[in-house]
Protein backbone atom coordinates (compact mmCIF):
# COMPACT_ATOMS: atom_id res chain seq x y z
CA UNK A 1 0.00 0.00 0.00
CA UNK A 2 2.87 2.15 0.61
CA UNK A 3 3.86 1.64 -2.96
CA UNK A 4 0.45 3.29 -4.10
CA UNK A 5 1.14 6.20 -1.82
CA UNK A 6 4.63 6.32 -3.89
CA UNK A 7 2.61 6.82 -7.02
CA UNK A 8 0.14 9.03 -6.24
CA UNK A 9 2.66 11.49 -4.25
CA UNK A 10 5.37 11.20 -7.25
CA UNK A 11 3.30 14.48 -9.07
CA UNK A 12 4.49 17.13 -9.32
CA UNK A 13 7.68 17.12 -9.48
CA UNK A 14 10.47 18.77 -7.92
CA UNK A 15 11.24 20.95 -10.61
CA UNK A 16 7.69 21.33 -11.89
CA UNK A 17 8.03 25.57 -11.76
CA UNK A 18 11.31 24.91 -14.78
CA UNK A 19 9.03 22.73 -16.87
CA UNK A 20 7.84 23.55 -20.37
CA UNK A 21 4.49 22.99 -21.40
CA UNK A 22 5.62 20.37 -23.55
CA UNK A 23 7.81 18.62 -20.82
CA UNK A 24 4.87 18.90 -17.78
CA UNK A 25 2.19 17.57 -20.97
CA UNK A 26 4.69 14.86 -21.09
CA UNK A 27 5.30 13.83 -17.04
CA UNK A 28 1.45 14.14 -16.70
CA UNK A 29 0.82 11.41 -19.20
CA UNK A 30 3.18 8.79 -17.62
CA UNK A 31 1.76 10.24 -14.07
CA UNK A 32 -1.80 9.32 -15.24
CA UNK A 33 -0.78 5.85 -16.94
CA UNK A 34 1.13 4.85 -13.67
CA UNK A 35 -2.45 5.85 -11.52
CA UNK A 36 -4.37 4.28 -14.03
CA UNK A 37 -2.54 0.44 -13.12
CA UNK A 38 -3.43 1.04 -9.44
CA UNK A 39 -6.24 -1.46 -8.20
CA UNK A 40 -9.65 0.08 -7.27
CA UNK A 41 -8.94 -1.16 -3.68
CA UNK A 42 -5.39 0.65 -3.19
CA UNK A 43 -7.62 3.87 -3.04
CA UNK A 44 -10.03 2.49 -0.15
CA UNK A 45 -7.38 0.88 2.20
CA UNK A 46 -6.18 2.68 5.25
CA UNK A 47 -2.57 3.41 5.47
CA UNK A 48 -1.21 3.71 9.56
CA UNK A 49 -5.02 3.78 10.27
CA UNK A 50 -5.36 6.96 8.15
CA UNK A 51 -7.15 7.60 5.03
CA UNK A 52 -5.91 8.42 2.03
CA UNK A 53 -6.93 11.41 1.75
CA UNK A 54 -5.66 12.61 5.01
CA UNK A 55 -2.28 12.02 3.63
CA UNK A 56 -2.73 14.03 -0.06
CA UNK A 57 -2.81 17.66 -0.39
CA UNK A 58 -5.67 18.64 -2.18
CA UNK A 59 -3.75 21.70 -3.79
CA UNK A 60 -0.63 19.54 -4.88
CA UNK A 61 -1.66 16.26 -5.31
CA UNK A 62 -5.29 17.38 -6.93
CA UNK A 63 -5.44 14.32 -9.29
CA UNK A 64 -4.66 11.51 -6.85
CA UNK A 65 -7.39 13.61 -3.79
CA UNK A 66 -10.04 13.56 -6.34
CA UNK A 67 -10.02 10.29 -8.29
CA UNK A 68 -9.84 9.14 -4.15
CA UNK A 69 -12.63 11.18 -3.77
CA UNK A 70 -14.25 9.46 -6.56
CA UNK A 71 -13.53 5.61 -5.85
CA UNK A 72 -14.51 6.52 -2.10
CA UNK A 73 -17.36 7.42 -2.96
CA UNK A 74 -18.43 4.90 -4.71
CA UNK A 75 -17.54 1.62 -2.26
CA UNK A 76 -19.44 4.00 0.71
CA UNK A 77 -23.07 3.28 -0.40
CA UNK A 78 -25.56 4.73 2.14
CA UNK A 79 -22.96 5.11 4.78
CA UNK A 80 -24.29 8.37 5.97
CA UNK A 81 -21.22 9.08 8.43
CA UNK A 82 -18.49 8.29 5.73
CA UNK A 83 -20.16 10.11 3.03
CA UNK A 84 -20.49 13.31 5.10
CA UNK A 85 -17.09 12.56 5.62
CA UNK A 86 -16.20 12.41 2.17
CA UNK A 87 -18.48 15.39 1.64
CA UNK A 88 -16.23 17.72 3.48
CA UNK A 89 -13.91 16.67 1.65
CA UNK A 90 -14.79 17.22 -1.36
CA UNK A 91 -15.59 21.05 -0.48
CA UNK A 92 -12.07 21.08 0.90
CA UNK A 93 -11.03 19.97 -2.93
CA UNK A 94 -13.05 22.28 -4.35
CA UNK A 95 -11.91 25.43 -2.70
CA UNK A 96 -7.93 24.64 -3.14
CA UNK A 97 -7.44 22.23 -6.16
CA UNK A 98 -4.61 22.59 -8.64
CA UNK A 99 -7.01 24.26 -11.51
CA UNK A 100 -3.91 22.69 -14.04
CA UNK A 101 -3.66 19.54 -12.98
CA UNK A 102 -7.34 18.91 -12.95
CA UNK A 103 -7.63 19.97 -16.65
CA UNK A 104 -6.43 16.14 -17.45
CA UNK A 105 -9.50 14.98 -15.05
CA UNK A 106 -12.08 15.83 -16.38
CA UNK A 107 -14.87 13.22 -15.96
CA UNK A 108 -13.79 12.22 -12.72
CA UNK A 109 -13.82 16.62 -11.67
CA UNK A 110 -17.62 16.16 -13.40
CA UNK A 111 -18.87 13.22 -11.25
CA UNK A 112 -17.67 15.51 -7.84
CA UNK A 113 -19.40 18.40 -9.32
CA UNK A 114 -22.32 16.22 -9.71
CA UNK A 115 -22.30 14.29 -6.99
CA UNK A 116 -22.37 17.50 -4.72
CA UNK A 117 -24.70 19.16 -5.96
CA UNK A 118 -26.77 16.35 -5.19
CA UNK A 119 -25.73 16.08 -1.49
CA UNK A 120 -26.44 19.35 -1.25
CA UNK A 121 -30.30 19.31 -2.80
CA UNK A 122 -31.00 16.12 -0.55
CA UNK A 123 -29.44 17.83 2.69
CA UNK A 124 -31.54 20.57 2.25
CA UNK A 125 -28.66 22.64 2.28
CA UNK A 126 -29.30 26.20 0.51
CA UNK A 127 -25.88 27.23 0.10
CA UNK A 128 -24.14 26.42 -3.39
CA UNK A 129 -21.68 28.98 -3.43
CA UNK A 130 -18.85 25.80 -3.17
CA UNK A 131 -19.85 24.91 -6.63
CA UNK A 132 -19.85 28.03 -7.98
CA UNK A 133 -16.34 28.59 -6.17
CA UNK A 134 -15.47 24.63 -8.18
CA UNK A 135 -16.49 26.52 -11.68
CA UNK A 136 -15.01 29.62 -11.04
CA UNK A 137 -11.10 27.73 -9.96
CA UNK A 138 -11.60 25.68 -13.13
CA UNK A 139 -11.92 28.48 -15.30
CA UNK A 140 -11.95 32.05 -14.14
CA UNK A 141 -14.15 33.39 -16.78
CA UNK A 142 -16.55 30.96 -16.81
CA UNK A 143 -17.12 32.16 -20.40
CA UNK A 144 -17.26 28.02 -22.09
CA UNK A 145 -20.85 27.35 -21.62
CA UNK A 146 -21.49 23.56 -20.34
CA UNK A 147 -24.01 21.80 -18.66
CA UNK A 148 -23.04 22.35 -15.19
CA UNK A 149 -23.82 26.37 -15.87
CA UNK A 150 -27.33 25.06 -16.76
CA UNK A 151 -27.41 22.54 -13.64
CA UNK A 152 -25.78 25.07 -10.89
CA UNK A 153 -29.38 27.62 -11.77
CA UNK A 154 -31.67 24.71 -11.47
CA UNK A 155 -30.42 24.18 -8.25
CA UNK A 156 -30.22 27.72 -7.16
CA UNK A 157 -33.86 27.84 -8.07
CA UNK A 158 -34.45 24.54 -6.62
CA UNK A 159 -33.15 25.43 -3.18
CA UNK A 160 -34.40 28.94 -3.66
CA UNK A 161 -31.26 31.01 -3.41
CA UNK A 162 -31.20 32.38 -7.10
CA UNK A 163 -28.95 34.97 -6.35
CA UNK A 164 -26.17 32.24 -5.26
CA UNK A 165 -25.69 31.58 -9.22
CA UNK A 166 -25.02 35.45 -10.23
CA UNK A 167 -21.39 34.49 -9.80
CA UNK A 168 -21.52 32.14 -12.66
CA UNK A 169 -23.97 34.48 -14.46
CA UNK A 170 -22.75 37.47 -13.94
CA UNK A 171 -19.88 36.14 -16.59
CA UNK A 172 -20.54 36.39 -20.03
CA UNK A 173 -20.92 33.35 -22.74
CA UNK A 174 -18.64 33.33 -25.21
CA UNK A 175 -17.67 29.69 -26.19
CA UNK A 176 -19.08 26.41 -26.41
CA UNK A 177 -17.30 23.05 -25.87
CA UNK A 178 -15.67 21.63 -29.66
CA UNK A 179 -13.84 18.99 -31.26
CA UNK A 180 -10.43 20.06 -32.02
CA UNK A 181 -9.48 20.87 -35.98
CA UNK A 182 -8.46 17.97 -37.75
CA UNK A 183 -5.09 18.38 -38.89
CA UNK A 184 -4.47 20.78 -36.64
CA UNK A 185 -2.53 20.15 -33.48
CA UNK A 186 -4.13 20.10 -30.38
CA UNK A 187 -3.23 22.97 -27.69
CA UNK A 188 -1.55 21.21 -24.49
CA UNK A 189 -3.84 21.40 -21.17
CA UNK A 190 -0.88 22.36 -19.46
CA UNK A 191 -0.25 25.66 -21.67
CA UNK A 192 -1.17 29.38 -20.71
CA UNK A 193 -4.85 29.47 -22.34
CA UNK A 194 -6.30 32.81 -22.75
CA UNK A 195 -9.51 31.91 -22.74
CA UNK A 196 -10.95 28.40 -21.55
CA UNK A 197 -12.23 26.68 -24.68
CA UNK A 198 -8.25 25.81 -25.22
CA UNK A 199 -8.89 23.32 -22.65
CA UNK A 200 -12.60 22.77 -22.18
CA UNK A 201 -13.64 20.89 -25.35
CA UNK A 202 -16.09 18.32 -26.17
CA UNK A 203 -13.35 15.78 -25.35
CA UNK A 204 -12.26 16.69 -22.06
CA UNK A 205 -15.86 15.28 -20.38
CA UNK A 206 -16.28 18.75 -18.41
CA UNK A 207 -19.70 18.97 -19.64
CA UNK A 208 -22.30 16.49 -21.13
CA UNK A 209 -22.68 17.30 -24.93
CA UNK A 210 -24.37 20.50 -25.34
CA UNK A 211 -27.56 20.32 -26.80
CA UNK A 212 -29.27 23.76 -28.16
CA UNK A 213 -32.23 23.81 -25.70
CA UNK A 214 -29.64 23.45 -22.94
CA UNK A 215 -28.33 26.78 -23.86
CA UNK A 216 -32.04 28.38 -24.39
CA UNK A 217 -33.41 27.22 -21.09
CA UNK A 218 -29.75 28.57 -19.45
CA UNK A 219 -30.91 31.77 -20.64
CA UNK A 220 -34.06 31.85 -19.90
CA UNK A 221 -33.78 31.07 -16.01
CA UNK A 222 -30.98 33.31 -16.33
CA UNK A 223 -33.45 35.68 -17.31
CA UNK A 224 -35.97 34.76 -14.62
CA UNK A 225 -32.94 35.47 -11.76
CA UNK A 226 -32.42 38.94 -13.07
CA UNK A 227 -36.22 40.00 -13.53
CA UNK A 228 -36.37 38.83 -9.74
CA UNK A 229 -32.98 40.70 -9.14
CA UNK A 230 -34.49 44.15 -10.71
CA UNK A 231 -31.51 44.19 -12.84
CA UNK A 232 -33.91 44.62 -16.12
CA UNK A 233 -30.20 45.44 -18.57
CA UNK A 234 -29.07 41.71 -18.13
CA UNK A 235 -32.73 40.27 -17.94
CA UNK A 236 -33.13 42.23 -21.44
CA UNK A 237 -29.43 41.03 -22.66
CA UNK A 238 -30.53 37.24 -21.89
CA UNK A 239 -33.83 37.63 -23.65
CA UNK A 240 -32.35 38.65 -26.09
CA UNK A 241 -30.07 35.65 -26.77
CA UNK A 242 -33.32 33.41 -26.85
CA UNK A 243 -34.93 35.56 -29.24
CA UNK A 244 -32.51 35.87 -32.28
CA UNK A 245 -31.59 31.91 -31.53
CA UNK A 246 -30.95 30.79 -35.18
CA UNK A 247 -33.65 28.32 -36.26
CA UNK A 248 -33.68 25.91 -39.80
CA UNK A 249 -36.22 26.72 -41.61
CA UNK A 250 -38.32 29.39 -39.32
CA UNK A 251 -39.02 27.23 -36.40
CA UNK A 252 -39.92 28.69 -33.35
CA UNK A 253 -38.94 27.22 -30.25
CA UNK A 254 -41.35 27.24 -26.86
CA UNK A 255 -38.43 28.95 -25.07
CA UNK A 256 -38.15 31.87 -27.27
CA UNK A 257 -42.02 32.32 -27.65
CA UNK A 258 -41.46 32.78 -23.86
CA UNK A 259 -39.28 35.40 -24.16
CA UNK A 260 -40.31 37.36 -26.13
CA UNK A 261 -43.34 37.70 -23.97
CA UNK A 262 -41.23 38.50 -20.69
CA UNK A 263 -38.93 40.89 -23.76
CA UNK A 264 -42.12 42.82 -23.43
CA UNK A 265 -42.76 42.85 -19.93
CA UNK A 266 -39.65 43.77 -19.30
CA UNK A 267 -39.36 46.52 -20.97
CA UNK A 268 -43.27 47.86 -19.28
CA UNK A 269 -41.53 47.48 -16.05
CA UNK A 270 -38.08 49.02 -17.23
CA UNK A 271 -38.89 52.36 -19.50
CA UNK A 272 -42.64 52.16 -19.43
CA UNK A 273 -42.90 50.75 -23.02
CA UNK A 274 -42.29 47.67 -24.73
CA UNK A 275 -38.66 47.04 -25.52
CA UNK A 276 -38.22 47.30 -29.74
CA UNK A 277 -37.17 44.21 -31.36
CA UNK A 278 -33.54 43.64 -31.83
CA UNK A 279 -32.07 44.77 -35.17
CA UNK A 280 -30.44 41.24 -36.09
CA UNK A 281 -33.66 39.11 -35.39
CA UNK A 282 -34.95 36.69 -38.58
CA UNK A 283 -38.53 38.75 -39.75
CA UNK A 284 -40.22 34.98 -40.01
CA UNK A 285 -39.04 33.91 -37.13
CA UNK A 286 -40.70 37.27 -35.13
CA UNK A 287 -43.29 37.49 -37.51
CA UNK A 288 -44.53 33.75 -35.90
CA UNK A 289 -43.42 34.60 -32.39
CA UNK A 290 -45.65 37.46 -32.29
CA UNK A 291 -48.46 35.76 -33.69
CA UNK A 292 -48.56 33.74 -30.20
CA UNK A 293 -47.99 36.14 -28.36
CA UNK A 294 -50.59 38.67 -29.61
CA UNK A 295 -51.89 39.00 -26.09
CA UNK A 296 -48.83 40.68 -24.92
CA UNK A 297 -48.41 43.04 -27.48
CA UNK A 298 -52.07 44.04 -26.88
CA UNK A 299 -51.01 45.00 -23.15
CA UNK A 300 -47.99 46.44 -24.36
CA UNK A 301 -49.44 48.72 -26.94
CA UNK A 302 -52.17 49.87 -24.18
CA UNK A 303 -49.33 50.31 -21.52
CA UNK A 304 -47.33 52.71 -24.07
CA UNK A 305 -51.20 54.75 -24.22
CA UNK A 306 -51.24 55.15 -20.49
CA UNK A 307 -54.80 53.86 -21.28
CA UNK A 308 -54.93 52.63 -16.89
CA UNK A 309 -58.92 51.90 -17.41
CA UNK A 310 -58.38 49.86 -20.48
CA UNK A 311 -55.00 48.16 -19.49
CA UNK A 312 -56.73 46.31 -16.13
CA UNK A 313 -59.23 45.38 -17.78
CA UNK A 314 -57.12 43.40 -20.31
CA UNK A 315 -55.47 42.44 -17.17
CA UNK A 316 -58.51 40.56 -15.81
CA UNK A 317 -59.85 39.48 -18.97
CA UNK A 318 -56.22 37.57 -19.57
CA UNK A 319 -55.80 35.97 -16.55
CA UNK A 320 -55.75 32.79 -17.12
CA UNK A 321 -53.00 33.31 -19.96
CA UNK A 322 -51.44 35.46 -17.51
CA UNK A 323 -51.71 32.68 -14.99
CA UNK A 324 -50.56 29.58 -17.35
CA UNK A 325 -47.41 31.50 -18.63
CA UNK A 326 -46.35 32.40 -14.94
CA UNK A 327 -46.34 36.03 -15.90
CA UNK A 328 -49.37 36.62 -13.31
CA UNK A 329 -47.42 38.46 -11.33
CA UNK A 330 -45.13 40.43 -13.55
CA UNK A 331 -48.29 41.53 -15.48
CA UNK A 332 -49.93 42.96 -11.73
CA UNK A 333 -46.41 44.72 -11.55
CA UNK A 334 -46.58 46.67 -14.73
CA UNK A 335 -49.95 47.47 -13.79
CA UNK A 336 -48.65 49.68 -10.90
CA UNK A 337 -45.77 50.59 -12.87
CA UNK A 338 -48.50 51.75 -15.52
CA UNK A 339 -49.66 54.29 -13.13
CA UNK A 340 -45.73 55.58 -11.61
CA UNK A 341 -45.28 56.42 -15.53
CA UNK A 342 -48.33 58.45 -15.65
CA UNK A 343 -47.14 60.38 -12.92
CA UNK A 344 -43.65 60.74 -14.13
CA UNK A 345 -45.08 61.91 -17.58
CA UNK A 346 -46.65 64.88 -15.92
CA UNK A 347 -42.79 65.84 -15.00
CA UNK A 348 -42.14 66.64 -18.92
CA UNK A 349 -45.18 69.37 -19.02
CA UNK A 350 -44.69 70.72 -15.18
CA UNK A 351 -42.25 71.49 -12.58
CA UNK A 352 -44.82 71.52 -10.06
CA UNK A 353 -48.99 70.83 -9.66
CA UNK A 354 -51.05 70.55 -6.94
CA UNK A 355 -52.20 66.82 -6.02
CA UNK A 356 -55.93 67.77 -6.75
CA UNK A 357 -54.72 67.56 -10.46
CA UNK A 358 -52.80 64.93 -10.24
CA UNK A 359 -56.06 63.02 -8.67
CA UNK A 360 -58.05 64.13 -11.84
CA UNK A 361 -55.15 63.12 -14.04
CA UNK A 362 -55.21 59.66 -12.04
CA UNK A 363 -59.13 59.37 -11.93
CA UNK A 364 -58.53 58.62 -8.07
CA UNK A 365 -59.81 60.18 -4.94
CA UNK A 366 -57.27 62.75 -3.43
CA UNK A 367 -56.57 61.36 -0.44
CA UNK A 368 -55.43 58.18 -2.45
CA UNK A 369 -53.29 60.63 -4.77
CA UNK A 370 -51.57 62.40 -1.92
CA UNK A 371 -51.05 58.46 -0.34
CA UNK A 372 -49.55 56.79 -3.49
CA UNK A 373 -47.71 59.75 -4.72
CA UNK A 374 -46.06 59.57 -1.33
CA UNK A 375 -45.66 55.96 -1.33
CA UNK A 376 -43.23 56.43 -4.84
CA UNK A 377 -41.06 58.95 -3.08
CA UNK A 378 -40.24 56.69 -0.30
CA UNK A 379 -40.04 54.15 -2.73
CA UNK A 380 -37.29 56.24 -4.87
CA UNK A 381 -39.15 55.56 -7.83
CA UNK A 382 -40.41 59.26 -8.22
CA UNK A 383 -38.14 61.97 -7.62
CA UNK A 384 -40.15 64.79 -6.20
CA UNK A 385 -41.66 66.12 -2.14
CA UNK A 386 -44.76 67.22 -1.60
CA UNK A 387 -45.56 70.80 0.18
CA UNK A 388 -48.14 70.18 2.39
CA UNK A 389 -52.10 72.03 2.46
CA UNK A 390 -54.88 72.50 4.53
CA UNK A 391 -56.55 69.50 2.57
CA UNK A 392 -54.50 66.26 0.50
CA UNK A 393 -55.41 68.37 -2.22
CA UNK A 394 -53.70 71.51 -1.86
CA UNK A 395 -50.88 70.11 -0.89
CA UNK A 396 -47.85 70.48 -3.94
CA UNK A 397 -46.05 67.84 -6.17
CA UNK A 398 -42.56 69.80 -7.04
CA UNK A 399 -40.72 67.06 -9.55
CA UNK A 400 -36.86 67.69 -9.25
CA UNK A 401 -34.77 67.47 -11.77
CA UNK A 402 -31.30 65.24 -11.18
CA UNK A 403 -28.61 67.49 -11.59
CA UNK A 404 -24.48 66.38 -11.97
CA UNK A 405 -22.37 66.88 -9.66
CA UNK A 406 -19.23 64.99 -7.73
CA UNK A 407 -21.70 61.87 -7.15
CA UNK A 408 -23.06 61.30 -10.56
CA UNK A 409 -19.96 62.21 -12.16
CA UNK A 410 -17.78 58.96 -10.05
CA UNK A 411 -20.83 56.72 -11.54
CA UNK A 412 -20.41 58.09 -15.33
CA UNK A 413 -16.01 57.49 -14.96
CA UNK A 414 -17.72 53.67 -13.49
CA UNK A 415 -19.63 52.74 -16.19
CA UNK A 416 -17.21 54.07 -18.49
CA UNK A 417 -14.56 51.94 -17.07
CA UNK A 418 -16.80 49.24 -16.92
CA UNK A 419 -18.13 49.47 -20.36
CA UNK A 420 -13.41 49.65 -21.62
CA UNK A 421 -13.12 46.20 -19.68
CA UNK A 422 -16.15 44.98 -21.32
CA UNK A 423 -15.01 46.25 -24.95
CA UNK A 424 -11.52 44.80 -24.02
CA UNK A 425 -12.72 41.67 -23.07
CA UNK A 426 -14.95 41.38 -26.38
CA UNK A 427 -11.84 41.96 -28.17
CA UNK A 428 -10.45 39.14 -26.55
CA UNK A 429 -13.08 36.84 -27.94
CA UNK A 430 -12.99 37.68 -31.09
CA UNK A 431 -9.39 37.50 -31.65
CA UNK A 432 -9.69 33.66 -30.03
CA UNK A 433 -12.81 32.82 -32.23
CA UNK A 434 -11.18 34.56 -35.55
CA UNK A 435 -7.93 32.60 -34.66
CA UNK A 436 -10.32 29.11 -34.36
CA UNK A 437 -11.66 29.61 -37.42
CA UNK A 438 -9.03 29.98 -39.38
CA UNK A 439 -7.78 26.42 -38.07
CA UNK A 440 -11.04 25.19 -39.90
CA UNK A 441 -11.14 23.27 -43.00
CA UNK A 442 -14.06 25.29 -44.15
CA UNK A 443 -12.25 28.25 -43.80
CA UNK A 444 -9.22 27.00 -45.77
CA UNK A 445 -11.37 26.28 -48.43
CA UNK A 446 -12.74 29.27 -48.90
CA UNK A 447 -9.81 31.33 -48.78
CA UNK A 448 -8.58 29.21 -51.74
CA UNK A 449 -11.87 29.86 -53.94
CA UNK A 450 -11.53 33.50 -52.72
CA UNK A 451 -7.90 33.76 -53.74
CA UNK A 452 -9.20 31.77 -57.30
CA UNK A 453 -11.91 34.40 -57.79
CA UNK A 454 -9.99 37.05 -57.05
CA UNK A 455 -12.41 38.55 -54.20
CA UNK A 456 -10.77 41.36 -52.75
CA UNK A 457 -7.43 41.88 -51.48
CA UNK A 458 -6.03 38.70 -50.25
CA UNK A 459 -9.70 37.39 -50.51
CA UNK A 460 -10.74 39.83 -47.78
CA UNK A 461 -14.04 38.49 -46.24
CA UNK A 462 -15.32 42.06 -45.50
CA UNK A 463 -15.29 42.67 -49.68
CA UNK A 464 -17.39 39.71 -50.00
CA UNK A 465 -20.35 40.93 -47.80
CA UNK A 466 -23.51 41.24 -48.65
CA UNK A 467 -24.59 44.60 -48.38
CA UNK A 468 -28.23 44.72 -50.11
CA UNK A 469 -30.91 45.95 -47.68
CA UNK A 470 -33.65 43.83 -47.00
CA UNK A 471 -36.83 45.98 -46.78
CA UNK A 472 -38.84 45.00 -43.54
CA UNK A 473 -41.18 41.98 -43.08
CA UNK A 474 -44.43 43.82 -43.71
CA UNK A 475 -46.78 43.92 -39.87
CA UNK A 476 -43.54 44.01 -37.99
CA UNK A 477 -42.67 47.35 -35.92
CA UNK A 478 -39.04 47.11 -35.62
CA UNK A 479 -38.62 50.64 -34.00
CA UNK A 480 -35.73 52.79 -34.16
CA UNK A 481 -33.75 52.66 -31.07
CA UNK A 482 -30.53 50.31 -30.70
CA UNK A 483 -30.33 47.96 -28.40
CA UNK A 484 -26.73 48.98 -27.92
CA UNK A 485 -28.16 52.59 -26.59
CA UNK A 486 -29.71 51.33 -23.75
Amino acid sequence: MADALAVMLSFPPDNVAKLSPKDYDKEMGTYLKNLGKLQQAQWLKQIDKQNILELLNPSVNSIPYAATLVEQIKAMGKDKSRLDYLFDHTLIFFASFDPVQVRYLGEQWNQLLDWAMGKLRTAGIPDLSPIAGAMLRLDPTAGTFTTNHLKLLRACLYSGVPSQALPILDKNIYAFPTLPAKNVPEELLSEEHELSNGFITAKSSFTEKVQTEHVLEYHLLGAHIYIGQRNYTRARLFLEYLILTPSQQYAVSALQVEAYKKWVLVGLLAEGKAYPLPRTHDGPVMKSIRAIAKAYDALGDTFEKRDVRKFRAEMDVGAAIWHEDGNLRMVREAGDALLRYRVIDLQKTFAALPVSRVASHMEFTEDVTLQMLTDMIRGGSLNASITPGATSGEAVLRFHFTQSGPSSSMAQEDELEAQTKRIEDLVTFIRDADRRLQLTKEYVEHQKRAKRHGAGPDGDLADQMDLTWDAPVPGLDDGDEDIMAS
